[in-house]
């Protein structure tokens, strides 16, 4: 009878804080101190994913389905939490979560557990190489560990039959591909694993995750050294994007950099870091000095020794598409760019595309700003406010009363602004930014009322809003202030959080896109897939077909979705545009819907023509785009469809006709 309530007991742990383990999206951002409230001890000691925050989500999902039995390396895990509460702040801002309430719960779990539950896990041949390369601690087979990097590079249906091992430099990433290669082990590097999370519950999982073998977690190479005479950094590849922007800021510089949690060498070697600055600061290539990888062989190479080849050299067709890395990318050396004193930000309101995106294409065939996009009510509503329930609200209001439905996002100096605003009847300065953000909360609130409907029946609400009679009542009456916004935190978190939107960077939005933390949003307890690419500045036809495709096509699967960013770069000969998919990735049904639009999708620019997908530029990042855009492939021919087809077939394995 004891037995059987202490089993009892044990699985009401575990069921009292699953809701919040399920929501848990790997988005990393408990891993960057981004509120200054320090990072979590457990996981900064330890490294492997299973210290950190994100990692006891996924291990609590396991033990309750019974995937994974406890060993004694589950008390060490539990026992390393000190329940500070910084992973509460970090993730709650992010996502609404309270990821502690999962670690007392895992220690209370473990408490319960008697010695005989304990599984033993027995050192072999292959850990006990690992170890010598990489020391004792920092290589591991133990399936609790193994666990919690589920999602985020292990695939949800692979069995536990990984090595997990963190080197701290690049020969001990070239002695573990050797010691791979010697013993007949395939292996996959890891950075932050934040753009895994997102591909493993789709199709993709199929191509770029491994089923077995070793996975290389690259946390532990955290060289970063800023060298402000040459406007350059030397960026290790444990190195997040936030970290390599914190330090260059301190030098009055900036990096292009991807989302907040990414890992900069890891982007360079997926996709180029294609962001809205691309238009100033370049893509591809153009990011980086010089590279420091290690082949699949384990050799060791710079992109500045003489005697390598051409490291740019690639065949963009689509029937070379790999979804795997041929190398590692261990270190970069990273372009800075200088950081003005009158950079601000202004937003050009819109209620149609077309009108939009014929701003977007002038300014930048101009080379106006330096952060220059099309975004969508969504993104906009995602960005800024601070819970779901309050984005849903906004984007309603935005899209049906204020009919705000497309920004053109402009990050410019003085000279630029004065450029845009003779450009536009009307604009959203800073000051008006600021109070949208802190305002945000009450304005969701206003949806039905009085007021809305008001502004509803103006021939011109964006007028009436940002430049007529109404402008003053708006603000007004949107109470923006920190003490309203931390109204929406839970009450223990309010506090907190009125200290944090008191700081000037966090509704300063030249800061908020250099620092990207505000993109995690999109991953708030759901997963979001941004298929698109680049096409021709010059078609504005085909750009707005293009993006109708990808709207039809989310109609079709009734997904949620909306149009991310389209933005400039290569001085406007190009635009690059991302739209967004939204989903449940605890629902396979979803997920196999995600999966069968991003193959859609996929075929249908590839029909089109003219278009760089998203899987034609995977890991193409360290070529010149150059080699990889001039010039955009001709519209695929029927035979050529087949053939594509046949290509996706051999890279993902079998999938569904669509």
């Amino acid at each position: 009878m004891k037995t059987t309530k202490v089993l009892t007991f044990k699985k009401k742990v575990l069921e009292n804080v699953i809701d919040i383990a399920e929501k848990g999206t790997h988005c990393g951002m408990c891993r960057i101190d981004f509120l200054g409230t320090g990072l979590c001890p457990s996981g900064k000691k330890h490294g492997f994913l299973a210290y950190w925050p994100q990692g006891r989500m996924e291990l609590v999902k396991h033990l309750k389905d019974g995937r994974i039995k406890p060993t004694e390396k589950l008390i060490d895990i539990a026992n390393s939490c000190n329940l500070c509460g910084i992973c509460d702040k970090q993730c709650n801002f992010v996502t609404q979560l309270r990821p502690e309430k999962v670690a007392s719960a895992l220690k209370e779990y473990v408490n319960c557990l008697d010695k005989s539950e304990y599984e033993t896990v027995p050192d072999d041949e292959i850990i006990k190489g690992l170890r010598e390369i990489v020391g004792e601690e920092w290589a591991t087979n133990d399936p609790i560990i193994i666990a919690s990097y589920i999602r985020s590079i292990i695939p949800i249906d692979a069995e536990l039959n990984f090595y997990i091992v963190l080197p701290e430099n690049t020969e001990q990433v070239s002695k573990i591909i050797k010691f791979a290669n010697k013993n007949n082990l395939p292996f996959l590097p890891r950075a932050g694993g934040t753009a895994l999370s997102i591909a493993t519950p789709t199709v993709l999982s199929k191509a770029i995750n491994l089923d077995h073998g070793i996975i290389i977690d690259l946390i532990r190479l955290k060289k970063l050294e800023i060298h402000p005479e040459n406007s350059s950094a030397v960026v290790g590849a444990g190195i997040t994007s936030f970290e390599l922007q914190k330090a260059a800021y301190k030098h009055k510089l900036r990096a292009n950099v991807a989302e907040a949690g990414a890992h900069y060498c890891a982007n360079i070697a997926t996709t180029g870091i294609i962001t809205t600055w691309g238009n100033k600061y370049g893509c591809f290539a153009d990011n980086f000095i010089d590279l420091e990888i290690v082949d699949n062989e384990g050799t060791i190479k710079n992109h500045h020794d003489i005697d390598i080849p051409n490291p740019y050299t690639t065949d963009n067709t689509f029937s070379n598409i790999s979804l795997s890395p041929s190398y590692i990318i261990t270190k970069a050396t990273a372009k800075l760019f200088p950081v003005f004193d009158d950079e601000e930000a202004v937003l050009v309101p819109f209620d149609n595309l077309k009108d939009a995106l014929d701003m977007v294409l002038e300014l930048g065939k101009r080379g106006i700003g330096l952060s220059v996009a099309v975004l969508s009510y969504k993104y906009l509503a995602e960005f800024i406010c601070p819970t779901r329930k309050i984005a849903n609200d906004f984007e309603d209001i935005c899209k049906n009363y204020m009919k705000l439905r497309y920004v053109v996002d402009v990050i410019c100096d003085k000279d630029d602004k004065k450029i845009v605003e003779e450009m536009a009847e009307y604009t959203i300065d800073q000051p008006f930014m600021k109070t949208l953000i802190l305002g945000s909360p009450k304005l969701a609130s206003l949806k039905d009322s009085e007021f809305m409907k008001i502004l509803s029946e103006e021939e011109n609400p964006l007028k009436a809003i940002f430049a007529g009679p109404m402008k003053k009542h708006f603000e007004k009456g949107l109470d923006a202030s920190p003490e309203q916004m931390s109204k929406v935190y839970d009450k223990d978190l309010q506090d907190f959080f009125k200290k944090i939107y008191s700081k000037s960077e966090m509704t300063n939005v030249v800061w908020l896109h250099a620092f990207r933390i505000l993109p995690s949003r999109l991953m708030r307890q759901q997963m979001t897939m941004g298929p698109g690419g680049a096409v021709w500045a010059s078609d504005k036809k085909h750009i707005l077909k293009w993006v109708d495709m990808f709207a039809d096509v989310g109609n079709k699967y009734k997904l949620n979705h909306a149009l991310g960013f389209i933005s400039p770069f290569d001085n406007g000969k190009f635009v690059y545009i991302e739209y967004d998919y939204f989903y449940d990735h605890n629902n396979p049904d979803i997920a196999n819907k995600i999966s069968t639009t991003l193959l859609e999708t996929t075929e249908k620019s590839l029909v089109l023509g003219q278009i760089f997908t998203l899987i034609n530029y995977l890991f193409k990042g360290i070529h010149r785009k150059e080699h990889v855009l001039y010039p955009l492939p001709k519209a695929l021919s029927k035979e050529e469809q087949i053939m594509f087809r046949d290509v996706l077939h051999s890279l993902l394995g079998e999938f569904e006709e669509w």
